[in-house]
């Protein structure tokens, strides 16, 4: 495979499709790209038309007795490419940081100084490739997408869609003023909105979600929930709620795959930051509104650490939720949500764009 480029992406969905912004620009120089990641989150390279092999691992196929064991397998793989490139911590590790990295517990000005590097930027380093000729993408069959129109006109009819995005995989990607703010949109933006996530907690999130709108707006009329209790016999299996997503008329989340799945999609948006900065997630994103705290009320905004538990973060005032997600108020998510919906989304080049497109604002503006 002497003309073929490789990437190797092993993570969840929004590190896989941030590993997708390459594609592009690899097939344009090496003619033919192969990818290879792991099941379940791998479904999401699947149709994409800058990928001529998909190669889906199970858990354990790749040795993982040792990091010494990991890194000889890639380097095997590598010579059989004209270009290959493990992407796994290609963001993570270098400009999000584990509490078990020395980085993690240096001075926050370090970190912000280090570690302000867009994710699509870094990857786009590792292979090489320009920034403009990147992109994440996802691709939905065109079966994906009748189901998902369909499934729009049985649940809503002709009227607005607001796909809440419910959860991150860490503990600071909760909003948890989130019974509060789903409510106020179903009623002051007279719209549905379908809460989307993964299996098991999300379902549960989604489930007291809805009990919230009965008791607060009268009934559960305009709120649909879209994940499953479970891993069997899913309804809202990883490409459905990403297809679904794409036929919104806003989608509201924190930075978590589904968010990226949309990315480059005309569909307005609104990015609830935590961690991270605006620099490093929603630079380059289309038609996309920024939301995050204000580092004179919230000093330790930007982070840049990725925490698994509020041990690590700063918590709010009812130390149940990240201080930096819960400063962003209702009011700054409903008003930025009507101020979406009442904008027609852009039709500019992907490759054009300037800070500009992105517009963003401290929590409470």
């Amino acid at each position: 495979m002497s003309d073929w480029a490789c990437i190797s992406r092993f993570g969840g969905i929004g590190d896989n499709l941030v590993a997708s912004a390459v594609l592009p620009a690899l097939k344009k120089r090496y003619g033919c790209v192969e990818v290879i990641s792991q099941l379940p989150q791998s479904c999401v390279f699947e149709n994409n038309p800058h990928i001529d092999k998909l190669s889906q691992h199970k858990e354990g196929d790749i040795p993982g007795e040792s990091a010494e064991a990991w890194h000889r397998w890639h380097k095997v793989r590598a010579s059989e490419y004209a270009f290959y490139a493990n992407l796994s911590h290609s963001m993570e590790t270098m400009v999000a940081l584990f509490p078990t990295q020395t980085q993690f517990w240096w001075p926050a000005a370090w970190r912000r100084k280090f570690c302000g590097r867009n994710y699509i930027e870094m990857v786009a380093d590792v292979c090489g490739v320009p920034y403009g000729d990147c992109a994440p993408g996802f691709f939905p069959t065109a079966e994906e997408d009748a189901q998902a129109q369909q499934t729009r006109g049985e649940q809503i009819g002709n009227g607005r869609v607001i796909g809440w995005v419910l959860s991150g995989s860490r503990v600071d990607k909760i909003h948890p003023a989130s019974t509060l703010i789903v409510a106020r949109l179903i009623r002051e933006c007279d719209a549905t909105v379908i809460l989307f996530g993964g299996p098991g907690r999300d379902c549960e999130m989604g489930n007291r979600i809805i009990d919230h709108v009965r008791r607060q707006n009268g009934s559960t009329k305009g709120v649909v929930g879209a994940a499953d209790a479970t891993l069997e016999n899913q309804k809202w299996p990883i490409r459905r709620v990403l297809t679904q997503l794409r036929h919104c008329d806003l989608v509201i989340g924190p930075d978590t795959g589904p968010m990226w799945s949309v990315a480059m999609h005309p569909v307005p948006k609104i990015m609830t930051l935590s961690h991270a900065s605006l620099q490093n997630i929603t630079h380059g994103w289309r038609n996309c509104t920024t939301l995050h705290a204000d580092p004179a009320k919230v000093p330790c905004w930007p982070c840049h650490q990725l925490h698994s538990s509020l041990d690590t973060c700063t918590p709010d005032e009812t130390k149940a939720a990240a201080a930096c997600i819960s400063s962003i108020s209702v009011e700054a998510v409903v008003a930025a949500a009507h101020d979406a919906l009442g904008r027609k989304a852009d039709v500019v080049d992907l490759h054009a764009r300037t800070q500009d497109d992105a517009p963003a604002r401290a929590a409470g503006s």
